[in-house]
């Protein structure tokens, strides 16, 4: 597991929970090929259609929140559930890759 990758480094807690949730460097650099690492404050949110197609059988999105050039942590969690939680940034849905 490298400490940076596509641009953007990655912090010690996204790192663990990157291990913690097996989430491979292949896996993320497929996601954040395209991501500009100046997003402040935003939230990635991978699609179940895109883990489907890449092998990876969840039931939930892969949220991945980035500050800045930095990687700070990552989860699963269903999207309803996410937003039933007013919460106060940027959002980019990841649909495709």
């Amino acid at each position: 597991m490298r400490n940076s990758i596509e641009g953007f480094s990655k912090s010690d807690h996204f790192r663990y929970r990157q291990w913690d949730r097996q989430i491979s460097d292949n896996l993320l650099s497929k996601i954040l090929k395209d991501i500009e690492t100046n997003n402040c404050n935003t939230l990635l949110i991978v699609s179940r259609k895109v883990l489907k197609k890449i092998n990876k059988n969840i039931n939930e999105e892969l949220f991945i929140k980035v500050d800045n050039k930095t990687l700070i942590t990552c989860f699963y969690c269903q999207f309803q559930e996410y937003m039933a939680n007013k919460r106060v940034q940027k959002y980019l849905i990841i649909d495709n890759i």
